[in-house]
């Protein structure tokens, strides 16, 4: 099925008349150091100190010819001592996709997000801290962990549909029409390590559609970015995903929500003896995140509250965030930020538990 993909995309994208090819390459890295000083309980669990790293180089080939163009794209990414080894090779990856711009729409397929991550624009992000997952390279958050051992996600970790992450899949797009854009992605096989299920669950080899839509305005006093978001996984799996930002000069206000149920007996959240406890938790659960934005000449900063949690369990998540970044020279930005945390896990026990405060600063290289 994706090679006909494939072929399709070349023949939107290469009319008769001769265009023109171009390469590209880009890239950058970043280096942060924590300092994490969590609650009395729970000082032996965790290091005060930790050092990450991470670096992106990516490729592109391009081809223009009036109103088409197609990419050929390569984008490898490298991690250092992160909690989450969630690239597609665990501590590193690659995604490798095309894109092909057409009057008729955008066409996408490869290793890369679904069409809801793509038109997501909820709280700010800036920094360091780009993400909730980045928190727990500093503080160990019990319900989120992915590594050689053990994969479990007892509660959502975005509020953008991720649970397929960059696995194989094929994407489209429609033309812009009013500032709207619609788009639907289908995924053959859902797994995915940058997502959030367990490569042993009975469930992993089934298909995903995932369908959202895009709107952006100019309201005259402010602008405003909007976008919806719907999916199915392992036929009972149903995902709900929203986001809203409104921007003025220099600010900005976001946030977004998600929702996960299972519609059906099929696939219950499982409890399987060789899988860690409650270890896919996230597929009935619901999280949230609020934040607000600002930026004048090269600095930026942003402070954002997520929440999630689990349906009919305790597991529940609490992330504060202050982000900030400068940007020093055309190529080199300064990190600083601070962050709270309040996670619960499943029962009271110290070893599913976690709170406290982390401060983090760092450089990033780009090219």
């Amino acid at each position: 099925m994706m090679k006909q993909i494939f072929l399709l995309f070349l023949t939107f994208a290469l009319p008769a008349q001769a265009g023109e090819w171009a390469f590209d390459v880009s890239g950058d890295a970043r280096g942060a150091y924590g300092y994490s000083d969590v609650s009395e309980r729970f000082e032996k669990k965790d290091d005060n100190n930790h050092a990450v790293g991470d670096a992106e180089i990516n490729f592109s080939t391009v081809y223009d010819n009036d109103d088409y163009s197609l990419s050929i794209n390569l984008d490898t990414m490298i991690g250092i001592d992160k909690e989450l080894q969630d690239y597609n090779q665990g501590r590193w990856g690659e995604e490798a996709y095309i894109i092909a711009d057409t009057p008729y729409g955008t066409f996408q397929s490869g290793q890369m997000y679904n069409v809801d991550y793509q038109f997501y624009d909820g709280a700010p992000r800036v920094g360091i801290l780009r993400n909730n997952s980045d928190m727990v390279n500093f503080i160990r958050n019990p319900n989120w962990k992915r590594n050689n051992k053990e994969t479990k996600f007892s509660t959502l970790n975005t509020a953008y549909i991720n649970t397929d992450g960059v696995a194989l899949k094929a994407n489209y797009i429609t033309p812009e029409f009013l500032g709207t854009r619609a788009g639907i992605t289908y995924v053959p096989d859902s797994y995915n390590r940058r997502g959030l299920i367990n490569k042993h669950a009975d469930y992993a080899k089934d298909d995903g559609w995932i369908g959202a839509v895009y709107t952006e305005q100019d309201l005259g006093w402010l602008d405003m970015n909007a976008s919806f978001g719907y999916a199915q996984f392992h036929k009972d799996d149903k995902e709900f995903s929203a986001s809203l930002k409104l921007s003025r000069g220099n600010w900005s206000l976001g946030g977004g929500w998600r929702k996960t149920y299972i519609d059906g007996k099929n696939s219950q959240i499982s409890s399987n003896w060789h899988l860690p406890e409650f270890f896919d938790g996230y597929r009935e659960g619901e999280a949230y995140e609020i934040g607000i934005g600002y930026e004048i000449g090269p600095f930026q900063s942003a402070l954002s509250y997520f929440d999630s949690k689990a349906n009919d369990a305790r597991n529940h998540d609490r992330v504060w965030m202050l982000s900030n970044q400068y940007q020093i020279h055309k190529n080199i930005l300064l990190y600083a930020a601070a962050a709270h945390v309040d996670f619960a896990g499943s029962t009271n026990n110290i070893d599913d538990n976690n709170r406290g405060w982390a401060f983090v600063g760092g450089v990033g290289l780009t090219f």
